[in-house]
Formats: structure tokens, sequence, C-alpha cells
């Protein structure tokens, strides 16, 4: 084809990548230089095809320098995670990250997304989607640590339900981390988009749309394609030409390669057009296809029926050619533009062009052509792994094969669900159900039911199960019903999961002898979850029942459930029996190598050391097998746990990080009652240390988040409001906050034990108003250590008060030896007991006093001490004057200049208190705060304040 100069202009050295983009392309380098700072951002590049999407993926890849570039494409709606394992796969070859502790529990699920890290996967790992997708975050921040990490992922539109789970995830949570998170979609209506606009209203991504190029910009592409100036009249004659291209980069590049190629005049290109895909580029992808020789037409379209990226070594199959040929094309194809090397393999430039392609072929040509690459895969991989089974399976569908392909679709959808790929679980299997209508629909509804529960849809599954029950053997519609009712229990659903678990037993003929036992362990749960009367003695005959069937049948995973609701029932009467019950779990459970199961029994194991011994080193050994396990979930449970026992012993600041971090992990997993728990735990914290600010803020969040509808709300009472007014010397408001966690108690029972029982049969006896403590004593609670020290110490006082003084002494030596782990609670009950024995001339009031001052002096807890001092100097003892620049403050820290103030504002810092925090506690301003803090870290000569903290962690400590 001649141009006005009359010369044919070769296709220039310059292919410009970026041409109009300069604002988009400013935005995304900001972003990643914000990124390296730990500002971290997501941005959703949205256009129509062929506008240069992956161009600025490309282009933003390119300016990473240091960064680490972390790539990967979305293929299809079915190919569970592609993008995400082909983006992290990209530059974890090495797996140097997997010696990170910090990623170490995450290893095993995250081996579902890194094929080279399959050998850590842990049977029992949690592969929630929740759980996955803080793996990423957390491998992120690793990548990203020394330079930022950007994590690319080009066509979201054709990503999957799991891998839209994990962005939307990350989007939510990448603000205080060094990751940009870049992603290209299409407009067209469906989820990507969707997340895209919602991540934009929430405020934590920036939507970028791209338009159609402008008639100067244009003119730019093209003179940089053909390496001539902008305004050489070459170029001003081809942009013309290429006006059918409508400002689209890509269609504006096939129309310029076809006119420079010597094509057919625009006259002729005016054969069919797909779907919006103007009829001049199609016709030019046509032609250049027929430029290629006799054979190429023939190997290109049996290629684009694979799709963009084809497996080049099955194309002679499909085309009927032998290697050479094939080889002999692609070169040619690549050397004309339509053909790439992609990582070892080939794709089409551009997805137009294999839809181009396609196009061209009739209805049957392209039926015929599916058939037989779908053949042609299933002969070379006939276990059909991975992505090789959803690519039988379109092919299936696109050749008419409906019931083959409905197969594969629930081959693959077990396999997700398998691997805790609920979201691309659900979409495969809906669509086998939808597709195949199989006559026996069990072997595709089981798994679907489970990943429909497990994904919290549990009305959906009901309604699904309700649909296809009736078209199943008894066997089956027994299976389902059993499925729907543990579902129900799980998400506290009572009347629905005995409504499903009467119609499971209802069935005329159920084979399985496993199912009474199964049906049995199912009811015991929901027994146990109801809050109805009566419900622990039913749950716990019903799980007895359960373990004798799970004996005879030779079931230990569900001999071991059963054993665990026994154990749980029975802990809040009997902790002694509990303990042999859940012991003779974790015996089945090793024996059989049930890991999952042997973690939960150490748990439950170690919770009973916190609570019998104040001991937490069981559950810090259980914390330790879950996460190398990749139990995440119970890993929070157990880390709640050692929050509590931390808190008894007085370490404020260990139960403080964990129930933070617990409160904090939970909130992104979206595990809705462990962060309502942990954030609980925090109230607790704070009101154990006094801080009355904090822990109000702390009690809104807790009832913002639906605390008041939570089994922890009578230890937030009772546990921590209470022990906060203690704190303040108001005790008609300590014992009012007691009382409110025994009515709680008593409206919805505890599945734990209470540690508010001791504390307020304690207080009850100081006022003369003593609680009836006989069923407290032969329960849980009274074998507790914890409410065993205000126990001890009640008995002490009521027995002073009958002259029964020998007994007074046994009663103190109980107090001490319980006390023993207990500092806090120690010295608030000596504080306490001090005025009763002062009154009553028994015991040694004046020693416990000067320890009460002395310990919460340092602690600090100002009205408990001046409380102490007030007594003593009302008794006549002499009492230590507190006076600035006394031996208050360490010999070392003296030395170096520290005054006394700078030394009780150390303290508070010791405590992990902020700035503001310690400006409210010691009424001083938060200027003055200020000019203290830069002091003494002047003074010490330390960097920060957690390198102060560590540094004199020891001279910190409660004395």
């Amino acid at each position: 084809m001649s141009v006005v100069s009359g010369t044919k202009p070769s296709w220039g050295p310059v292919i410009p990548d970026i041409v109009g983009r300069d604002e988009e392309s400013g935005l995304l380098r900001s972003a990643l230089a914000a990124a390296r700072r730990g500002r971290g951002s997501a941005v959703f590049l949205v256009g129509e095809a062929g506008l240069g999407k992956t161009r600025l993926l490309r282009d933003i890849a390119g300016a990473a320098g240091r960064s680490v570039v972390a790539r990967g494409r979305a293929t299809t709606p079915t190919a569970q995670f592609r993008a995400l394992s082909e983006a992290l796969s990209s530059v974890l070859r090495h797996g140097a990250v997997l010696d990170d502790a910090d990623l170490a529990p995450y290893r095993s699920t995250l081996s579902r997304l890194v094929p080279a890290w399959r050998a850590h996967r842990v049977p029992g790992a949690d592969d929630s989607p929740a759980v996955l997708a803080e793996a990423v975050l957390r491998l992120l921040r690793l990548l990203g640590a020394d330079h930022g990490c950007l994590l690319a992922l080009d066509d979201l539109h054709d990503a999957d339900a799991d891998t839209l789970a994990v962005v939307d995830y990350l989007v939510d949570n990448l603000a205080e981390e060094p990751v940009l998170l870049v992603g290209t979609l299409r407009p067209d209506p469906g989820p990507a988009v969707d997340l895209a606009r919602a991540a934009g209203r929430r405020g934590v991504a920036t939507g970028l749309e791209l338009s159609h190029l402008a008639d100067d910009d244009v003119r730019l592409l093209v003179a940089g394609c053909v390496g001539l100036d902008r305004a050489d009249p070459t170029v001003v004659e081809l942009a013309r030409l290429v006006a059918d291209g409508e400002g689209n980069p890509f269609y504006v590049e096939e129309l310029l390669a076809e006119a420079i190629g010597g094509g057919p005049g625009r006259a002729d290109l005016a054969r069919g057009r797909g779907p919006g895909v103007p009829a001049a580029v199609l016709s030019s992808v046509a032609s250049r296809a027929d430029r290629l020789g006799p054979d190429g037409p023939r190997v290109l379209r049996a290629a684009a029926v694979f799709g963009r990226r084809f497996p080049a070594e099955l194309v002679p199959g499909v085309a009927g050619v032998d290697e050479a040929v094939l080889l002999d094309v692609l070169r040619a194809a690549i050397g004309a533009r339509l053909v790439v090397p992609v990582d070892g393999g080939y794709a089409f430039r551009h997805a137009l062009t294999a839809d181009a392609l396609r196009a061209g072929l009739l209805p049957h040509e392209h039926a015929a052509l599916a058939a037989r690459a779908a053949r042609v895969v299933e002969q070379a991989h006939p276990d059909l792994p991975d992505d090789w089974c959803l690519l039988a399976q379109r092919l299936w569908e696109r050749a008419g094969d409906t019931t083959r392909a409905a197969e594969l679709l629930a081959t693959a959808g077990r396999r997700a669900a398998g691997h805790g790929g609920l979201g691309t679980a659900i979409t495969l299997l809906e669509r086998a159900l939808d597709l195949g209508a199989p006559a026996d629909p069990a072997p595709v509804l089981a798994p679907l039911l489970d990943a429909l529960v497990a994904a919290g849809e549990v009305v959906r599954a009901a309604d699904l199960g309700s649909r296809f029950t009736t078209r199943a053997d008894p066997d089956a519609q027994a299976g389902v019903h059993l499925r729907l009712a543990r579902a129900a229990a799980a998400a506290g659903r009572w009347e629905v999961g005995r409504r499903e678990l009467d119609r499971a037993r209802a069935l005329p003929a159920v084979a399985d002898p496993e199912f009474a036992v199964r049906a049995d362990v199912v009811a015991a749960q929901l027994a146990f979850t109801d809050p109805a009367p009566g419900r622990l003695a039913d749950a716990e005959a019903l799980a007895g029942r359960a373990l004798r069937g799970a004996t005879r049948a030779g079931l230990p995973d569900a001999a071991c459930e059963a054993l665990e609701i026994l154990g749980t029932c029975v802990r809040v009467r009997d902790l002694d029996e509990a303990e042999s019950l859940f012991t003779r779990a974790l015996d089945l459970a090793d024996r059989h190598g049930l890991v999952l199961w042997r973690i939960r029994l150490l748990f439950d194991l170690g919770a009973h050391a916190g609570i019998r011994s104040g001991d937490p080193t069981a559950l810090v050994a259980a914390h330790d097998a879950a996460l190398t396990a990749g139990a995440l979930v119970t890993a929070l449970d157990i880390a709640a746990e050692l929050a509590v026992v931390n808190l008894t012993r007085g370490d404020h600041a260990a139960a403080e990080k964990g129930a933070h971090d617990c409160a904090e992990t939970a909130r992104r997993l979206r595990l809705g009652d462990m962060t309502r728990t942990a954030t609980g735990l925090r109230v607790c914290v704070s009101a154990h240390r006094g801080d009355r600010p904090t822990t109000m803020t702390l009690l809104d969040d807790y009832t913002r988040l639906g605390g008041a509808d939570c089994d922890f709300t009578s230890a937030l009472w009772g546990f921590g409001m209470a022990f906060c007014s203690l704190l303040e010397e108001d005790r008609p408001r300590a014992m009012a906050e007691f009382d409110l966690a025994a009515a709680a108690e008593a409206d919805r029972p505890p599945q734990f034990v209470s540690y508010a029982h001791g504390p307020r049969v304690f207080l009850s006896v100081l006022s003369a108003t003593a609680v009836d403590a006989t069923a407290i004593r032969a329960s849980a609670s009274g074998q507790a250590r914890w409410n065993r020290v205000f126990l001890a110490a009640a008995d002490a006082v009521v027995a002073a008060r009958d002259g029964r003084y020998r007994e007074v002494e046994r009663h103190l030596a109980d107090f001490e030896a319980a006390a023993e782990p207990y500092p806090p609670a120690r010295h608030l009950c000596l504080r306490l007991l001090a005025e009763p024995a002062a009154a009553g001339g028994w015991g040694d009031p004046a020693r416990w006093l000067r320890e009460a001052e002395a310990y919460f002096h340092a602690f600090p807890a100002p009205r408990v001490a001046a409380a102490a001092r007030g007594l003593l100097r009302s008794a006549g003892e002499s009492v230590r004057q507190r006076r600035r620049g006394t031996d208050a403050v360490p010999a070392e820290l003296r030395l170096a200049g520290v005054t006394a103030r700078e030394y009780d504002v150390l303290v508070l810092i010791g405590q992990r208190m902020t700035n503001r925090e310690i400006s409210e506690r010691l009424f001083l301003s938060r200027r003055t705060i200020d000019t203290h803090v830069s002091n003494l870290l002047a003074k010490t000569g330390q960097p920060d304040r957690f390198a102060m903290i560590a540094r004199y962690a020891e001279d910190l400590a409660p004395r």
C-alpha cells in the first residue's frame, strides 16, 4: 500500500508504550514511592480492551527500580488463584522468605499459591480464605520491607472469586504496608468492577478510567511506531488511515501494521466484526494470518481455540500439522506481531487477536476444533491436573458436550474445595449443577454445601439442599441434611439445625453405620450452643452416646469431637474430670495422627493449666504447635487465653500486646466473635491498669461490635470493669459491676470458668453482705487458682469475725500460696484485708499496707497507694515519704540524671502508654510529657522508647 510520499515506511525502531497517559503514569509512580515509605495503596486501571492498561502496568513495573515486582495475570473465572500464584511464584522461586519467623505460621496455607512450597504443607492447616489473604498480606509486607513491593495483577475481570476475595482483603489493609497493588480490568459489569467501585467508595483504592486517545496522541503513537517525526506528511496520512481505530491504541497499531504491511486497501477491510471490535481490526488480523502461508491460518485458528495463551506442543494435533510446520508458522507469526513468547511458551499479542481469529470460524468449525482440542488435552494429560482440567472443560463446553463439561467442572470444584478455595468451589460446583443437571446430584451437592457452609452462607446452603435432596437416594439425602444441621450449629441457628437433623433421622433407610454417631455429635453441638436451660446436661448425654458409638464403629475423629464436647460440658463443674476427658482425647488424636484435633486438645489442656495454676507454659506450647501446623484460627483462640493468663499474672504489656494483635488479626480475618472477645480482653487489660479513659473508649468499641450478645460480657464486668473500680477505691461501684457479671451468667451460663466469683464473694464479705459461696466452692470456679486467692482471703475475714484465729492463720497461708503467681491480686487483697485486720487486731496489717503501698505506688495506682498510706497514718505507723529525687529512682537511672518525675513517665512508657495517655494519667500537659520523653532519651542514650523499654525492663517491672 502506498502512502502520500510514494514510499512505504517500515515499522520503526521505537514503539512507544505510553502515549497520552502521563497523568495516570505519574499517579502510579507517586503511589509506588509512597509504598516504599510504608504508605501502601491500591490502584485499579479500568478500560476496555486495547486502551493500554497492560502497558501502564508494564511501565510502572519498569520504573520499580529496587522494589520487588510480583506480576500475574488472570485467565478465566474458573482458574483458581491463577493471577496470585503466577505473581508470587515469579519472585519466590528460591524460597528464601520461608525462613522468616513472622511468616512461618503461614507457610502451609501459602503453599496453595506457590507450588514450590507444597512440601511445607501440614495436615490440619487452616485453609479459610481470610487466613490465606492474611498470609498474602504478610508475605507482601516481607517482600517490600526494604524497598517496597509492587503487586501487579492483570485482567482482574477474568479472575476467580477467591482471587477477588484476597484482593478485596488486601485493599482494605494496605494503608500501613510497603505495598502498592495495581490491578487492571475491563469496565464490563461483574464482580471485579463491583469490587473496584466498592473499594473506591470506602476510600481504600483509587480507580483510573482510561479514555480513548485524542487525535494528537494518535499521531504521536503513529510517529513512534514508524520512526518519523509527528509532523511528517507520512505520519499525518497514516493517522488518517487508522481513524477506524477509534483512538484505541491496540486497534491503531493493528491497522497501522496492516497499512505498512501491504494488506488490502481500506475498501476491502469490511469483513464481519466481533462484539465491540471494529471490522477493520478483525479483518487486519485475518489478513495478516492469511499472509503467513498456506498453513498459517489453520495453525493460528487451532491455537486460538485454546485462548490467548496456548500450549504450542498440542496445537499440531488440533491443526493436523507436524512440529516443523508449527515452528515455521510461529516464527512468521512473531514477526507479524500476532504472537509473542511468554514465560517459555507462546501467547497471542492481545486477547483481541485470539478473538479475531475465532471470529473467522463458522460455528460448526469452532465446535469441531474445540472437540478435537479437548481430546488432545485429555490424551496428553489423562489426570487433568490443575488448569488442564478447566481448559478441557471450556473446550468441551464450546464443543457442545455439556455433560462432559459438567463432569469436569465438578472435578475442579471438588479440588478447589479440598484446597479451601471456597469462592471458586462454589462457582464451579453451581455451574456443574446448572450445566449438567445430573440425575444423582450428591457427588456435586455434598462438596458444594460444605463450601457454602464454610463461607458462612448457611441459608443459601439450606435452600439449595432442599431443592436437590428429593433427587438423591436416602443415604445421600441424610448426608445433606446432616451437613446443614452441622452448619446451623456452627452459626448458632439452633431451630434450623434441629429441623435439618430431624429430617435426616426421619429418612426410612440410612445404611451408613457412621450416620447415627455423627448425628449424635451434631445434636450435642446444637445442645451445647443453645442458651436454653439444661443445655449442658443435654449436650453431655448426647456426646456420651456419640462417644460410645464412635468407639464401637472405630471413628477416632468423631470420638475426639465427642470427648471435647464432654470435657467442655464437665469443665464448668469439675476441672479434674474435664482434664481427664481432654487427656483421653489427646491420646486418641496422637495414636491416629489427627493433627488438628491434637492442637485443639493441647489448647484445652493448656487452658486448664492456666486456670488451675496460672502457668502459661502449656498454652505457649499449644500456640507454637498451632502456628507450626498453620492452624491460625485456633492459634488466635490460644492467644486470647494466653492474654488472660498474662493479665492475672500482672504482665500487662504482654496481655495488651496479645489481645491487641488478636483483635487486629481477627478483624482482618472477619472473625466477628473473636474480634469482640479480643476487644473485651483489651477492656479488661486497661481496667486492670486502672486506666479509666482507655477502658471506657474500648468499652464503646466492644458495644459497637455487638458485645451485648457476646458470651464474654459477664467476664468483661466481673474480670474487667470491677477491677478498674477497685483500683479507684470505689468499692460500691465494683460490687455493682460484680453483680452485673453474676446476672449475666445467670441469664446466659458461660462456657468458660468464671473469674468473677472469688472477688465477688470477698467483696461481699468485706461489706457484711456475704454471698452464699457453697455452690461456687463445689464448682470448677472454686478450683480455679485465681478465685481461690479471693475465697481464702474471704475465709480469713469470716473466721476472724467468729474468733476462730487458728483458722485465720490457715486461711492466710492458703491465700499466700494461691496468690504467688498473681502479684496484682495479692497486693489488692492485702490492702483490703488490712482494714478488718487492723480493726480486729489480727494478722499483720502494717506489713500488708506497706507492701501494698510500695507495689501500687510503682504500679502506679495512686488512689490505692494513697489509701494504704492513710490507713498506716491512722494506725500510728510511720509512712514513707514519696519525695522527688528519692530512692524511688533506680540507682543507674539516678546516676544518669533521671528525675523522679521523669522516672514516673518512664514507668508509664514501660506500660506501652502513649504520650497522650501519660499526660492524662499524671495530670500534666502533653507538651510537658513530650519534654520529659525527650530528656529520657537523651539521658539514657537510647534511640527510641522501645529500645529504652528493652534496656530498663527490669527497673520498670512492678515492685
